[in-house]
């Protein structure tokens, strides 16, 4: 969809007390790395504007704004997320409506060396006190959250006949959702009886920000669930999600995976660590395959073109090397 235009944003904003003096010229548009909203900065006003471009799911867009405003809310007292600061209602030039949240001062994480500041964040929010099932709405609990992985993966590669993949890779693919459809129905009974965290879902690098005194906040959280930690923990670490953004793009090696995660499971404790460490190779390979397949899915649809030129740019290299046999036949290697 089309990006609401500056107007229209300044317009709503100052219908918020915080906001009112604000002038359009504090308005600044940031780039777009993602392609589920644009932002815009308010300069002197410590403030980001997150403009959803289409509603979560199969919600309205009212439901999936008020669902938004909720995981950023919940997720706040993790001390590792963006404060909200308001919320711009559905209508008129605002067809999503769009949030109003901290500007936290900092940038894209450096790998490797801002990786623990990256797992503190993780633990953070995954530590949070689970709710009881009655008060987590609107925030789903998944029932079967590797069964819903193993599905996404199955609906992205059935467009591999139309994304002109190599046959060694798509021969790959057939191997992998059979293991994760087999891997899925033999535990089923072993993940229902996993702790359940508040999760990102979308834990790549990119969303994160780290800021000044060794901090890093998850900031892109329309997402989350209450789900499985250990698939975030995988999905930050993973390629092909660590070469998604050009301003932290990075294969990591195994020692700097392994740091990861054993910071991480000091930070969140047990019973999520113990059970993370018990399913942390099937999980880096299940991450590693919905990554995957989703980079399939955006060589095939090209929602990754709708992008600002430079990380459009980025994002197809990625997708292409990704996809690349080599890639895949490497990646697969590490879980013979």
């Amino acid at each position: 969809m089309t990006v609401p235009s500056p107007a229209a944003i300044h317009a709503a904003l100052r219908a918020l007390p915080r906001f009112a003096e604000t002038t359009e010229d504090a308005l600044s548009v940031l780039e777009r790395k993602g392609l589920a909203h644009a932002h815009f900065r308010v300069r002197g006003g410590r403030a980001i504007v997150r403009v959803p471009l289409s509603a979560y799911g199969s919600l309205d867009p009212a439901q999936s704004l008020a669902r938004e405003a909720e995981c950023f809310t919940r997720a706040q007292a993790s001390d590792a997320t963006p404060r909200l600061l308001g919320i711009l209602p559905v209508g008129g030039d605002l067809p999503f409506g769009a949030l109003v949240v901290d500007d936290i001062p900092g940038a894209a994480p450096r790998l490797p060396g801002e990786l623990p500041s990256m797992a503190n964040a993780l633990a953070a929010i995954h530590k949070l006190k689970l709710p009881p099932p009655e008060q987590r709405d609107p925030i789903e609990t998944p029932a079967d959250p590797i069964g819903d992985v193993v599905a996404a993966i199955d609906a992205n590669l059935k467009l591999a006949d139309r994304a002109n993949l190599d046959p060694k890779v798509k021969l790959a693919f057939g191997h992998e959702i059979a293991w994760a459809r087999d891997f899925a129905q033999t535990n089923a009974k072993k993940v229902a009886g996993l702790t359940r965290a508040l999760c990102v879902v979308d834990a790549h690098p990119g969303n994160f920000v780290a800021a000044p005194g060794a901090r890093a906040y998850a900031v892109d959280l329309e997402k989350c669930i209450y789900g499985l930690p250990g698939l975030d923990v995988v999905h930050a670490i993973i390629l092909p999600s660590t070469s998604w953004d050009p301003d932290c793009a990075a294969t990591l090696d195994s020692g700097q995976i392994d740091g990861f995660f054993r910071l991480w499971a000091s930070k969140v404790g047990d019973p999520i660590a113990r059970e993370t460490a018990a399913l942390l190779r099937p999980f880096r390979r299940l991450v590693w395959l919905r990554t995957t397949s989703v980079f399939l899915r955006f060589k095939v649809e090209g929602q990754h073109k709708a992008l600002d030129p430079r990380p459009a740019e980025h994002a197809q290299r990625a997708i292409d090397a990704a996809l690349d046999p080599a890639t895949v036949a490497a990646q697969r290697k590490a879980w013979s």
